[in-house]
């Protein structure tokens, strides 16, 4: 008992306010909310001494060697980097292939059509102004220039002076960390309470698959495959390294930031070196030296984010084959050198994957933080310590204690891919499919409705042409027009109902109307004509405003603004990438509606051919007929979640955007002012937006349910006492 309050006392604060954290989070769920203004603070106070500390370390730590020492150790320790890399995506790899076959298929997102952002190593790595670079945060830039200043220094007679100073403002910074690390976790506490606390049941459930992958992942390199090399190749034993990763790993996990405790990694490695007694002043120097340069070059902790995009390519259906392994290592290894939130959309542009699959990533990013960041100290402790004794001439195979660990971490690695595996598995039966969620979106707020398949012959004397509100409202009636299989915008759910945006959007107008509503279908080239003989007063459907319709019908102010773009078979996307590709094949599109915008394309380019279509369906029934489909963004991405091996993509240099809205009759001026002053309203209120997110990006598209919370589940007359 005595050794273990002693332990308790001394040694595992960070570990405590971990636990108490988490527990304190499932305790009292989102009331603990408040807490993470206080860990927010205390990540900003652990970056006081960062920019400073590497400066200072990097120029005083190359600057006391010689010319001699410095290439020697850059030349072995990059050897050694090189080596983590190769076994470290070697076990990357092997994950990747556990994943089990996905039915694809995406919500729609504007990242869409947001240009890839290039990646400017020039701007990343030369510190064309340095002042510049530290005050914008450019870590590789900073480093760079550091390591320039500190072996320019090497030879010059007079750098003692220069060099003494820095090192004591180094000292300064050090008492500081630690200083700021004996009340961290006080911070610990309060982020890991509120995170804790607020996470979603949703948010977990959201990219499961993914999240047992990055953990199973993870958890081997972390506590298995760099702390075991460590301990196979130096006198460094595998528990005496895990306890000197200890508060440096808690804090990269709780704060998601590895930055921050680059201080704290360095003195325990100097540390530890000295409690073993394997300490000296080179070792020193070298810790000081390769702990910024390992945090700037990729790590392994932030290589296992190309998980995630073999993950993507799984879930939108084009998957990452052996064949591609040699490519997208080499463009993983040079992308990954730029910050990773630039890497990852440059790889899922090199592998022909949606960028809107981007939107995915920023989703988990706050959990996988959790993982990565936490392997990313790990794989500095295991570069800095191997390096080290590399340079002493201390890595050696020959002790049983080697090939003990040597072949634990290789037979642990396939039981983390079985284990990864079998989750995986079980999650997918658990897993709502693509074309269930968007096949059980429901109209929120209907009014009494009453939908058909065809047009009464009452409907067809022609006397109606002239409704306006007065009539709609004395009928206690409003007709609206709608297109069949129109996804997402007019279609039939799982309960055989008609939903989609227009239809919520015709449902809120007769409820505003305080009227019942009628659906009544037509094909595209119907429109002026159904309209007005007054089959129904509005045609509500995603519908192209055109001027070639507008001499025949009225439509209302713009409703949306849609993306044009084309849907084909996944393996052929990569044929309709730019418009000069396009431009070089012979062609045959098919389309349901922009006939008048696709006929002005025809003549610009000879070599295409469009068929309209009387429907979508009439496209997917037949689709080895034509090379793609023309369709908005939109609606190709929901129409992708019904067929998976379909994807949608937006020519580069081709026609953006065409705006959609609503039609009524050629004389009826009376029910367009009105529309046009309800969607007036509607825009302002933010119930166009509402449905815009809920229609077309998928957003509260499954079902919500509120935190849980073990106060909740089995003391709630404890918060109404």
């Amino acid at each position: 008992m005595k050794a273990l309050l002693e332990f308790i006392k001394n040694r595992n604060w960070m570990l405590w306010a971990l636990i108490l954290g988490i527990a304190t989070g499932l305790i009292f769920g989102e009331r603990v909310a408040f807490l993470q203004p206080i860990g927010a603070g205390f990540v900003k106070l652990m970056q006081i001494t960062i920019f400073p500390y590497i400066v200072v370390s990097l120029i005083v730590g190359l600057g006391k060697f010689n010319p001699e020492q410095v290439r020697s150790i850059l030349l072995k320790a990059a050897t050694v980097m090189v080596c983590l890399w190769g076994v470290g995506l070697f076990a990357i790899w092997c994950f990747t292939f556990t994943l089990q076959h996905h039915d694809a298929g995406t919500f729609f997102s504007p990242t869409l059509v947001t240009a890839n952002s290039e990646i400017d190593f020039a701007q990343q790595y030369i510190p064309a102004n340095p002042f510049a670079s530290l005050a914008e945060g450019n870590v590789p830039a900073i480093v760079i220039f550091c390591i320039a200043l500190g072996m320019a220094l090497i030879a010059n007679k007079r750098k003692n002076a220069v060099l003494e100073f820095l090192d004591v403002i180094g000292q300064g910074l050090t008492v500081i960390s630690k200083k700021v690390i004996s009340i961290f976790p006080i911070g610990i506490f309060a982020m890991t309470a509120s995170t804790a606390g607020t996470l979603s049941v949703e948010e977990l459930n959201n990219l499961q698959v993914y999240w047992v992958l990055v953990l199973c992942l993870g958890l081997y390199l972390m506590l298995v495959l760099l702390p075991m090399l460590v301990a196979a190749l130096t006198p460094i034993k595998y528990r005496a390294l895990i306890m000197v990763m200890r508060n440096a790993w808690i804090t990269a996990f709780s704060t998601g930031n590895v930055f921050i405790v680059l201080p704290v990694i360095t003195e325990g490695i100097k540390e530890h070196l000295r409690h073993i007694k394997k300490a000296d002043e080179q070792a020193d120097h070298i810790a000081e030296v390769l702990v910024p340069i390992a945090y700037t070059f990729p790590s392994l902790g932030k290589l296992t984010t190309l998980i995630f995009v073999m993950f993507a390519g799984w879930l939108t259906g084009n998957p990452v084959g052996l064949a591609d392994i040699p490519n997208v290592t080499l463009s993983a290894m040079l992308s990954y050198f730029a910050n990773v939130h630039l890497a990852i959309p440059f790889m899922l542009d090199s592998l022909k994957i949606p960028a809107d699959s981007y939107q995915l990533y920023l989703s988990m990013s706050v959990l996988t933080a959790k993982v990565v960041s936490p392997t990313t100290v790990v794989y500095i402790f295991a570069f800095v310590l191997l390096s080290i004794f590399y340079c002493r001439k201390q890595l050696h195979l020959k002790r049983l204690r080697s090939i003990y660990y040597l072949t634990l971490f290789s037979a642990l690695l396939p039981a983390f891919m079985l284990a990864s595996y079998t989750l995986n598995s079980y999650l997918a039966k658990k897993t709502q499919a693509a074309d269930e969620v968007i096949a059980n979106m429901v109209v929120a707020d209907k009014v009494p409705s009453h939908v058909l398949s065809y047009v009464p012959k009452a409907y067809q004397s022609g006397e109606l042409s002239l409704t306006n509100i007065d009539v709609i409202k004395k009928r206690n009636l409003l007709r609206i027009g709608y297109l069949i299989d129109n996804v997402p915008f007019s279609y039939f759910n799982q309960k055989n109902e008609l939903v989609g945006f227009d239809i919520s959007l015709a449902h809120r107008l007769a409820s505003d109307l305080n009227v019942k509503v009628e659906f009544i279908p037509f094909k595209k080239h119907q429109l002026s004509e159904y309209l007005n003989k007054g089959y129904f007063d509005i045609a509500m459907s995603g519908l192209e405003i055109n001027v070639a319709d507008l001499t025949k019908v009225r439509f209302s102010d713009q409703v949306l603004q849609l993306q044009l773009a084309l849907l084909a078979k996944d393996h052929q996307l990569d044929k309709f990438a730019t418009l000069s590709q396009i431009e070089k094949q012979n062609l045959t599109f098919a389309h349901v509606e922009y006939g008048p915008l696709l006929t002005k394309v025809s003549k610009d380019m000879p070599n295409i051919k469009f068929k309209q279509l009387a429907n979508l369906k009439a496209y997917f029934n037949q689709p080895e007929k034509y090379d793609a489909l023309v369709i908005s963004a939109e609606a190709g991405f929901a129409w992708s979640m019904f067929y998976p091996e379909f994807g949608v993509i937006v020519p580069q240099g081709g026609v953006s955007k065409y705006p959609t809205g609503f039609a009524v009759a050629k004389r009826n001026y009376d029910l367009l002012n009105y529309l046009n002053a309800w969607l007036d309203i509607q825009q302002a209120s933010g119930q166009v937006n509402a449905n815009y997110r809920y229609w077309i990006l998928g957003q509260g598209s499954q079902k919500t349910t509120k935190r849980w919370s073990l106060i909740d589940e089995y003391a709630p007359e404890l918060l109404n006492e």
